[in-house]
């Protein structure tokens, strides 16, 4: 069975295909780059040849080191101004490179492609409802930048959008036919779907997710942004906090989940006539980064079932690794397409 998944996160990049054994087999990006002066060639070369991925901007005078490493530089040279070719779950269009590191970034992962045309589910988030995003125009960039990838055999890929909750719903839900929430939790974006029977009934994004908490509690903290990201890792969401900073963390995760519940509280009000159908309760499956730290699910099953919601709703249930899943179900969709381009 052929097919690729790509989750095109915010923070990370990750492609997923089927190993010799048919299981998931991940490889993971950092999705972003730091920025440095060109002094000389020398030095550029070196770094070249050390394997570190660079791209050079000549009329700017600088080199961009990408991914990853980009990520151990900035921590071995103390630089805090790592830089993202996304912004709150779509393509950042303050960052003039964006699209070029992207491509990039999305080629280097594409190095196990089975078949010319092989079919390939890349998610997209969907349209903030609390600030203007434009995921059509990032929808679009994706696309071309999956067009445009070409195997030195020659081949080439045919790449589809899905909904990274909807994502989410295939890649956990596969044992109730496909019906239930998906959440998925990224840096830029909180997204939100409701599908039944694998068709997506409503689905909502809410730029309010691990960027925005980093931010906000940096900001009532005094701390830097890049301080709190380091302790936002660390924190227990299932304790109370013990400090300043451990409060404002978890105090910005309530406010998170409240706007994320309420959502799907209007949701579900607006489409009581297809849950009418169902003989068993909604479950909810949430994943991604920032839905990584201990506590996070029964803090937000806590919220869900307070929020008053007349639907039946089930238990909410976070996979092992929910860094992956959307990847995976990128992957679940592509598989279940059929085959066909």
């Amino acid at each position: 069975m052929s097919g690729i998944g790509f989750d095109c996160g915010t923070y990370n990049l990750i492609c997923c295909k089927r190993n010799a054994d048919a299981d998931f087999d991940c490889k993971r990006e950092v999705n972003a780059f730091l920025e440095m002066p060109l002094d000389n060639d020398f030095v550029f070369n070196m770094m070249k040849q050390a394997g570190v991925p660079l791209i050079r901007n000549d009329d700017a005078n600088v080199a961009y080191a990408l991914g990853d490493a980009a990520l151990k530089m900035a921590y071995t040279m103390n630089k805090v101004d790592l830089k993202r070719p996304m912004k709150d779950g779509c393509v950042n269009p303050k960052e003039q490179d964006a699209f070029q590191i992207m491509n990039i970034m999305i080629h280097s992962l594409l190095d196990e492609v089975s078949k010319d045309g092989e079919l390939l589910y890349y998610s997209v988030p969907a349209n903030a409802i609390n600030e203007e995003t434009d995921a059509d125009y990032h929808r679009k960039l994706l696309e071309a930048i999956f067009n445009a990838f070409e195997t030195k055999e020659g081949w080439k890929v045919s790449p589809r959008p899905i909904n990274e909750a909807m994502a989410l719903v295939y890649s956990e839900f596969a044992d109730k036919m496909f019906t239930g929430i998906g959440i998925s939790c990224g840096a830029g974006m909180v997204n939100v779907a409701f599908s039944l029977f694998g068709a997506e009934v409503f689905s909502f994004a809410l730029v309010n997710s691990g960027d925005w908490i980093d931010k906000q509690a940096a900001k009532a903290t005094g701390e830097s942004i890049a301080f709190i990201n380091h302790e936002k890792e660390k924190i227990d969401l299932g304790k109370e906090p013990e400090n300043l900073v451990e409060r404002a963390i978890k105090t910005q995760y309530e406010l998170m989940i409240e706007r994320t519940v309420g959502g799907i509280k209007k949701g579900l009000e607006e489409n009581k006539d297809k849950q009418a159908r169902l003989d068993t309760p909604i479950d909810i499956v949430v994943a991604g980064g920032t839905s990584s730290p201990p506590g996070f699910d029964t803090l937000f099953s806590k919220m869900l079932h307070n929020a008053d919601i007349s639907a039946n709703l089930g238990k909410v249930i976070r996979p092992e690794k929910p860094l992956y899943s959307v990847a995976q179900g990128c992957l679940v969709a592509a598989e279940n397409a059929g085959g066909n381009p």
